[in-house]
């Protein structure tokens, strides 16, 4: 049998190998050494973990009653956000795709928007509508409309892209009109990634009107700075419970949407 023999990789890759290891190692020790980390602290505290995590195991079921409501607020201001978003998103994206767009310059213009809105942290667009609305529902819901917009249309636009330019090509050929080659050319084949990341969305809008709610707002993130702030472990335990069952059942719900949709 003849044997085969790997050639090592060349000198100049190995070196590259080397010198970004070297960078990483760098960039990691002045990191640490600007944050002035004190892990010797850290360490120090943590044996206390143990003890904090057992006041965690124990549930307070009769705070249920009250949670769920609550729990409802958060879902119900995260699915008007992510409504009002998505169909903002869906029309942005069409206009704003290169192989979709009625002008090339309304792709550049729309890109560039969403590049600028996505720029921005969601918290700061949330401040910004808090500080001219004051807290509220309304608030919240205008607040997560702009992030929302903004990753979805970029998440769209990319979706379109990747579509076959043959088929709309052909569409174009046969006379078809914008219309009729994004309904019946293009969003056969869109169904499924628009869902996937219509659900990614789903899920940071629930973690922000969460975070709206520790903040000032209302919904299930209020309960859980009561609970922190009175040090109620069984609650706090409570309320991370029944947001990690929601989670996962969206989950499994959005799983069960996409295989029947196929």
């Amino acid at each position: 049998m003849s044997s085969t023999t790997v050639p090592l990789a060349p000198k100049r890759q190995r070196l590259a190998r080397a010198g970004l290891i070297v960078g990483l190692t760098a960039l990691f020790i002045v990191s640490t050494s600007t944050l002035q980390l004190d892990l010797a602290t850290f360490l120090q505290r943590a044996k206390t973990a143990g003890r904090i995590l057992r006041k965690f195991m124990v549930l307070d079921t009769t705070a249920l009653p009250e949670i769920l409501p609550q729990l409802g607020v958060s879902l119900a201001l995260a699915v008007a956000g992510l409504a009002i978003g998505w169909v903002l998103s869906v029309l942005l994206a069409f206009l704003g795709a290169a192989n979709t767009a009625p002008l090339p310059l309304f792709s550049g213009l729309i890109k560039g928007l969403v590049s600028l809105v996505r720029a921005v942290p969601s918290l700061i667009w949330i401040l910004i509508v808090v500080a001219s609305l004051g807290f509220g529902n309304t608030a919240a819901v205008i607040g997560m409309i702009f992030p929302t917009t903004g990753y979805l249309t970029k998440s769209f636009i990319a979706s379109i892209e990747e579509q076959d330019e043959a088929l709309i090509e052909t569409m174009q050929a046969a006379g078809a009109s914008w219309g009729q080659i994004i309904w019946h050319g293009l969003l056969p084949g869109l169904k499924n990634p628009f869902l996937s990341w219509t659900a990614i969305r789903l899920e940071s809008n629930i973690a922000e009107s969460i975070s709206l709610g520790m903040v000032g707002a209302g919904g299930i993130g209020a309960l859980l700075t009561r609970a922190i702030g009175k040090y109620d472990y069984p609650r706090i335990s409570t309320i991370i419970l029944v947001i990690f069952l929601t989670m996962v059942t969206m989950e499994l719900l959005v799983g069960r949407l996409k295989k029947n949709s196929r």
